[in-house]
């Protein structure tokens, strides 16, 4: 069985975290990018397939979308395509953004690393809370429509339920934030 994460060392990393990110979010040179993805990988080796397709998943995926996008419009506006390199860089910075943050979430337990600062901690105790509720709506939902529908719902079934869904989300997250707020303000926070 695996020790648990000592929670100074967990505060280190997560501050090593936050001043990657910090600059990373900075590079636009590719080079620097890829330099630093392989040192990430070195460093990270454990997980690494995994933690890539997370990354992949979440932020590479976005930001290819969106990049898309806005060369797209670029070209309509401008008449000519945009160079590649700016959003060729936005890309692997976002994938590199977060293949650092889901090792490093991997490697951490952030309640014990968080609970000498009480502000972080409640913050991320809220934001876990409202995960959990968007996580459980987003599950029923999901069940909801295969339980509805004689085949498996398609792309179209889902957007078409979004609305309902989405409304649900909003509520279900403002009561969840207004019954935590209420128990911090209840015990002094």
């Amino acid at each position: 069985m695996a020790s648990r994460p000592d929670p100074r060392a967990s505060r280190w990393l997560l501050a090593a975290w936050l001043a990657a990110v910090f600059a990373l979010s900075a590079a636009r040179d590719l080079r620097v990018l890829g330099g630093a993805g392989l040192l990430a990988a070195l460093l990270f080796r454990r997980g690494l397939a995994r933690n890539l397709g997370r990354a992949a998943r979440s932020a590479v995926a976005a930001t290819v979308a969106l990049s898309l996008v806005s060369a797209l419009f670029l070209r309509w506006a401008g008449g000519a395509w945009p160079p590649a390199g700016p959003f060729a860089a936005l890309a692997l910075r976002a994938g590199l953004i977060g293949f650092l943050t889901f090792s490093v979430l991997d490697r951490v337990e952030l309640l014990r690393a968080l609970a000498p600062l009480p502000a972080l901690s409640r913050l991320l105790a809220v934001t876990l809370a409202q995960i959990h509720a968007l996580r459980l709506i987003a599950t029923e939902s999901r069940d909801g429509l295969r339980s509805r529908l004689p085949r498996r719902p398609r792309a179209r079934d889902v957007l078409g339920s979004a609305g309902g869904i989405t409304a649900t989300l909003l509520a279900l997250s403002t009561r969840n934030a207004r019954e935590i707020g209420d128990a911090m303000r209840s015990r002094g926070f």
